[in-house]
């Protein structure tokens, strides 16, 4: 019996009767995850239930990224994975959301004729509506945007949440415009939620029982500038402090270009933004810096980092790094590890440069060689490690306030005991040992002394100490 067969045979044996069910595969960032779960929450609405198995699936959807080439290549090759199942069964429905659908649109349906529906990031509260007429007989894209002025933000379900931590989109676009970047041609210019939504929607979140919340955009902390209300990111985050019941507060990514003073004071003066900051800094090299369009020299970043360190000594930094940027020279590499050095992050991600179609970059000569590209990749990863390292061997002995989330990871796929895992305010993982009898539910907050620090995560076990040092 051939793939297909088998997939239609698996199917028949266990569709009898069931709902009509989705399956969504996402690629990218907090923000495609956040749109995944509201593409969920549609279809649910309109009369599905989840499975995790694509067999099963009468929907299934690819919510993708096209930020670097290397997710966009895994759509395609996600696609033609799943081609021997709407072989098996025609009347699935085949669909790409999310930035590579709003980047390929029609051209996507074009290239592959067995995919059903194509949609952007705009037309995410339409999801159920769109997925109802591909399985009605249509074959569509669907890459509308919505304007400025009118721009819906999908609601949010705190039922659609799976435990104790939560994404909120409170903004969506960019209008940065760097060289290399593709997300405002993918998702538009900056739309800013009302403040008042904002809020309605984090105390909903903390009354179905989430304790932390990551508020997010692409270009988070230009949040406001399109608000009659004069509100900017620092008023936001002030004003969620005091939703009663939340615990943490999160928000990714923020731009360096605005982070201002006002902005970093949050860290150490708010009761509830946790002391982490991801600041995507992508090059060392002014030169480099200027052509990337990025509206900062390396001083005025470490100054950045220096002003968020005064206010919260302890705060966890990450970043982005992209090496081979075209033209970068050996010298513009070694100014992005001297900043890497000097920074001091506790994790880094860390690219190799692809050109994206629209931007002005794509334009340029990639004229860095692919196996220099590779070696400066692995350079700064080294360097990074080592400082990621140090910066996690600062917790050896202290008493941490973990947010638990849930069972760790090896007792969910080993078995391995009652073994817990959550994250320090710092969002570092930490792993611990439940005292007998005393089992801890999601969203507690204990009290874990670090016994051990391990290549990227911390272990410990509860103790009635103080924290700190």
């Amino acid at each position: 019996m051939d793939e297909a067969h088998h997939i239609a045979a698996d199917f028949a044996d266990g569709a009898a009767g069931a709902r009509l069910r989705y399956h969504i595969v996402t690629y990218g960032c907090q923000m495609n995850v956040f749109d995944s779960r509201r593409i969920g929450q549609s279809l649910r609405l309109a009369g599905y239930e989840e499975t995790a198995d694509p067999v099963m699936a009468d929907v299934i959807l690819l919510n993708t990224c096209s930020v670097r080439d290397k997710p966009e290549k895994k759509v395609l090759a996600t696609l033609a994975r799943l081609r021997p199942l709407k072989e098996a069964r025609p009347g699935t429905v085949l669909g790409v959301c999310g930035c590579v659908g709003q980047q390929h649109g029609q051209a996507l349906l074009d290239r592959v004729p067995y995919l059903d529906l194509v949609f952007g990031p705009d037309r995410v509260v339409e999801a159920a509506a769109l997925v109802e007429a591909a399985r009605g007989g249509a074959r569509l894209a669907d890459v509308a945007r919505q304007s400025r002025g009118d721009h819906a933000f999908a609601p949010v379900d705190p039922e659609a949440e799976p435990g104790p931590t939560a994404f909120l989109t409170v903004m969506k676009g960019c209008d940065k415009v760097c060289s290399y970047c593709i997300v405002p041609y993918v998702r538009g210019r900056e739309v800013s939620k009302p403040v008042a939504l904002v809020l309605d929607e984090v105390r909903r979140l903390v009354e179905g029982g989430v304790r932390e919340v990551t508020l997010l955009g692409q270009n988070v902390n230009a949040y406001g500038k399109d608000l009659a209300c004069g509100a900017d990111f620092a008023d936001l985050l002030a004003a969620i402090d005091a939703v009663p019941g939340l615990l943490r507060l999160r928000f990714v990514t923020s731009h360096p270009a605005d982070a201002d003073e006002r902005m970093l004071s949050c860290f150490g003066r708010l009761r509830t933004v946790a002391p982490y900051l991801h600041l995507p800094v992508q090059a060392g090299s002014d030169r480099v810096l200027d052509r990337m369009r990025r509206g900062y020299t390396a001083a005025e970043y470490l100054d950045k980092i220096a002003i968020a360190r005064r206010h919260c000594p302890d705060v966890a930094l990450s970043t982005d790094v992209i090496v081979g940027y075209p033209g970068e020279t050996r010298e513009d590499f070694e100014a992005t590890l001297r900043v890497v050095e000097a920074a001091r992050y506790d994790t880094m991600f860390s690219f190799k440069y692809s050109p994206r179609p629209h931007t002005a970059a794509a334009r340029l000569e990639d004229d860095v060689p692919e196996a220099e590209k590779a070696d400066r990749l692995r350079e700064v990863q080294s360097l990074q490690d080592r400082i990621g390292a140090e910066r996690l061997a600062r917790f050896l002995g202290r008493v941490e306030e973990v947010l638990v989330e849930g069972p760790s990871r090896a007792a969910r796929t080993r078995g391995a005991g009652a073994q817990w895992s959550g994250r320090t305010a710092t969002n570092h993982v930490v792993n611990f040992a439940a005292r007998p009898g005393e089992p801890p539910a999601p969203g507690d907050l204990v009290r874990v002394r670090i016994t051990d620090v391990l290549a990227h995560c911390l272990a410990g076990e509860p103790c009635d100490g103080a924290g700190g040092e």
